[in-house]
């Protein structure tokens, strides 16, 4: 994390980087992620989508993976993340990250656990790179080339 992380909290300079984002991003997905946040969020689904196909043979420089996560925010709303185009996706989870520090003892019930904070930021090279870091230690690190977030009715 460039701005924000346990021994930094950087929250001017990564409202200005997002900034750099307004173009980039849709209309309503660059408002939510310069006025919003998913901290305390649970996400409910992630999936992976590999657009293999034998009658689709891809010869430009895009990824045919997309990574889709369902989540619902502290205010109950739903929302359904999307990144498309996705060149670098990781999720790092260790349920035995996940504990209490005065026992030692493992939260299996909280699974991968609230969502505590993120960064999205302008690669060199125009494409994005999404940083997420849950309360159970779980880190996601997804770069694409197109992100956006939908409300879920």
């Amino acid at each position: 994390m460039k701005f924000i992380s346990e021994e930094k909290n950087d929250i001017e300079g990564y409202h200005d980087s997002l900034l750099s984002l307004k173009k980039i991003l849709e209309p309503k997905t660059f408002n939510f992620m310069l006025n919003e946040s998913f901290h305390d969020s649970v996400i409910n689904k992630i999936t992976i989508v590999n657009n293999y196909g034998e009658n689709k043979y891809n010869t430009g420089k895009d990824s045919i993976v997309s990574v889709s996560a369902h989540l619902k925010h502290w205010n109950e709303q739903e929302y359904e993340l999307v990144w498309e185009n996705v060149r670098v996706y990781l999720l790092d989870f260790d349920i035995s990250r996940n504990k209490i520090a005065e026992s030692n003892q493992i939260l299996f019930d909280r699974g991968l656990d609230e969502w505590s904070h993120d960064e999205l930021l302008l690669l060199e090279d125009n494409h994005l790179r999404h940083e997420i870091f849950l309360f159970s230690q779980t880190t996601i690190i997804i770069e694409c080339s197109k992100f956006y977030i939908n409300q879920v009715d």
